[in-house]
């Protein structure tokens, strides 16, 4: 199979845009990335109009160079976070029965759908770092000193014009300025005064949150500094990290204790009437304030959600819903006030069921994952920064959603989706220069192969640790083609060996090898470049391990696996000392002495079929030695039923909760694979328990006429 060593370089592997678009997109871009911040608080037109231009830039782009090579798995991942939501809003909201509320629900969901054309504009067009950062800089000043004209008492021409309500003014502002907070090192790389500028964002960003009154984001001061801390425990000392929380802490108690900004009255109010409902003392006027109504559409949404668990009750059917138990008595009229429950989770549970709680939970957490991923890798500084601007955003808005059904407000869902492309963007078109920095390996390595009939493809797994690897072992087991002969073009120490099993045969080529560290391989697998680069920084020294996994990427039928049985990371690298593979069959382990085993981010490519046939038999080969170890092993298996639904529940794991449904085609088709190979497992674990039964039968028949 003619396919490159090196599959797509992954998100945090970081590399140049791969299409050229003329300057204009670039100076166009730029424009929208400075002035999106500040015109949306400005402009109401303005709300998705930067996402909007964006989205059909991404669409154009994709006409215009045609077919691009396959996305990345963070790719992959990114694009199912951004269009979950939307999707399980629109089957709930189809299967609950939409109308003219449903369909102005399902246009503000939509935009999140747009931050994937939208991405891939960016990505194509490269991210504008000084736009990104100035704007949100800009953003957040401009926010700042837009609350203080309201909390001032000026007439409220300025926010009518086309500013966002005070609560959503708020929240977003205290989301721009600790997105600039995080570009802190890009500002000071360039002028020591410019770091004067985040500083300033993230204070007026802060100080329009507490103004506003804004409750999420109250919820959300202490997760954001908590994030901060996380990251700069490795850039600051303990002192001037302690430092800014106390400086933080003084702001805050300062606004409480100055009567002026009112958040005394508030904080206050809201624990008075949090505490009455509580201890059911509270009056029904009580009840209609803020937090009495909040409190009552929230059992409101619950009690909706508990009658409609899967499914919800649609989209544009919360009020109606609402409206029904306040005519039953159950609640205050206040519930029917609004058509949401002023909580986006609870919302989600309501309108759209468990299955959009699911999609919503992947909207926040997936990208979360890749954020923090990027952080911990130790990509450039620029990508951590961005990275860790993205957690920000997404930590923010996780606060603002316990307080505000945040999604269901146009300019806060255009503002996530926007920045939600941009940073990924950005990340994505960050050069990694630590992938490319050579390094000098410490440790001495042998790379063990073991072999039969892999003519074919043993010479590609050898060229990828030729001249690398300190020593090559290969065993072959008695191959009739002439993989004996392209070895020993490789490596001296080529041994031709009987076939005891994938476990033993491993151990004696570990026995044979001399070096300290071991990279044991398949002859269907390459050792990607990235990989050798990841291994050589890992084995300096003093390596902090005592085994490394590497992750796969499967390759089958011309495509790359990134989810499903293919997301796996096996280990393969591992001191000599002490190791040794078990004695399975099948699916054998290498047993190491206790230490820390990491984790390596280059990718081991695994071609694991040559083809369909190939797959077949290897799959009903593997399912029999399987069946055999159960058996050796005293294992019942349950019969066939079992057996077949064993292989029903192997499809649904790898091809749903496994997300194999990402690999398109071929990923439904390896699903399947894997389903046929379970329930043969079983399936021939039954017949050699049946014929165990039978033989035993047999024999005590011969006995009873003997007798």
């Amino acid at each position: 199979m003619a396919i490159g060593l090196a599959p797509r370089t992954p998100l945090l592997q970081m590399t140049k845009p791969s299409l050229s678009i003329d300057s204009a997109s670039h100076l166009v871009a730029a424009g929208v990335l400075f002035l999106y911040p500040v015109l949306i608080l400005l402009l109401t037109p303005m709300d998705s109009f930067g996402l909007t231009l964006f989205a059909l830039g991404g669409i154009w782009a994709i006409w215009r160079q045609g077919k691009e090579e396959p996305a990345t798995r963070e790719e992959k991942l990114f694009y199912l976070a951004m269009s979950a939501f939307f999707l399980a809003a629109l089957v709930t909201t189809l299967l609950g029965g939409i109308d003219q509320e449903g369909i102005k629900k399902l246009n503000k969901f939509l935009h999140l759908l747009l931050a994937i054309p939208a991405y891939l504009f960016l990505r194509h067009t490269g991210v504008n770092l000084a736009a990104l950062w100035y704007g949100l800089v800009a953003g957040a000043m401009v926010a700042a000193i837009t609350a203080l004209v309201e909390i001032a008492g000026q007439p409220p021409g300025f926010r009518a014009s086309g500013a966002t309500h005070p609560i959503i003014f708020g929240n977003l502002a205290l989301a721009m300025g600790a997105m600039s907070l995080a570009g802190t090192g890009w500002f000071r790389a360039r002028a020591r005064w410019l770091i004067v500028l985040p500083i300033a964002a993230a204070f007026c960003g802060l100080l329009a949150s507490l103004l506003s009154h804004a409750r999420g984001g109250w919820v959300a001061v202490p997760l954001l500094t908590l994030i901060f801390v996380w990251y700069a425990r490795r850039f600051v000392s303990p002192l001037q990290r302690w430092s800014a929380v106390a400086l933080l802490a003084a702001v805050v108690l300062a606004s409480y204790w100055i009567p002026a900004t009112g958040v005394k009255n508030t904080v206050d109010r809201t624990i008075t009437n949090v505490a009455g409902y509580l201890q059911s003392d509270i009056d029904d006027e009580a009840r209609g304030t803020s937090i009495g109504s909040r409190l009552e559409m929230w059992q409101a949404a619950w009690r909706i959600y508990r009658d409609n668990p899967v499914f919800g009750v649609g989209w544009g059917h919360y009020k109606r819903n609402a409206q029904s138990l306040v005519d039953e008595g159950e609640r205050h009229p206040s519930t029917a006030t609004w058509g949401h429950p002023h909580n986006q989770f609870l919302s989600a549970m309501a309108n759209g069921g468990t299955i959009a709680l699911i999609a919503i939970v992947l909207l926040f957490l997936v990208p979360a994952g890749l954020f923090i991923r990027c952080i911990k890798a130790g990509n450039t500084p620029n990508a951590q920064r961005l990275a860790l601007a993205g957690l920000l955003l997404i930590t923010a808005f996780i606060a603002f959603g316990l307080s505000e059904a945040i999604f269901e407000r146009i300019c806060p869902v255009s503002f996530f989706s926007f920045y939600m492309a941009a940073l990924f963007a950005a990340i994505r078109t960050q050069p990694d220069t630590a992938q490319n920095r050579s390094v000098r390996r410490k440790q001495h390595l042998s790379t063990i192969i073991i072999a039969q009939d892999e003519a074919d493809r043993i010479e590609s797994c050898l060229q990828s640790v030729a001249g690398w690897a300190d020593e090559i072992i290969v065993l072959d087991s008695g191959s009739s083609d002439n993989t004996v002969e392209i070895a020993r073009r490789y490596t001296d120490q080529v041994f031709e060996t009987d076939w005891p099993g994938y476990g033993p045969q491993k151990q004696r080529a570990l026995e044979k090898a001399r070096c300290d560290w071991v990279l044991s391989i398949d002859a269907d697998e390459q050792v990607s470049p990235e990989l050798r680069r990841d291994i050589d920084r890992a084995l300096d020294a003093s390596p902090e391990c005592v085994g490394y996994r590497t992750p796969w990427a499967v390759v089958v039928y011309g495509h790359r696996l990134d989810f499903g049985r293919s997301a796996r990371a096996p280990l393969r690298l591992f001191r000599r000392k002490g190791a040794r593979f078990s004695s399975d069959q099948v699916h054998e382990k290498v047993l190491l002495p206790k230490g820390k085993v990491g984790k390596l981010r280059g990718r081991l490519l695994h071609f694991t079929h040559r083809d369909y046939g190939h797959a077949l038999y290897k799959n009903a080969h593997y399912a029999w030695l399987g069946a055999q170890k159960r058996f050796a092993g005293g294992r019942k298996g349950g019969g066939l039923l079992l057996a077949s639904l064993r292989g029903i529940w192997t499809f649904i794991l790898i091809y749903i909760f496994r997300l194999g449904f990402l690999d398109g085609r071929v990923g439904f088709l390896v699903a399947a694979l894997y389903s046929q190979n379970s329930f043969n497992k079983y399936a021939g674990l039954w017949t050699l328990r049946r014929q165990a039964s039978l033989a035993r039968q047999s024999r005590s028949n011969r006995y009873l006429k003997r007798q």
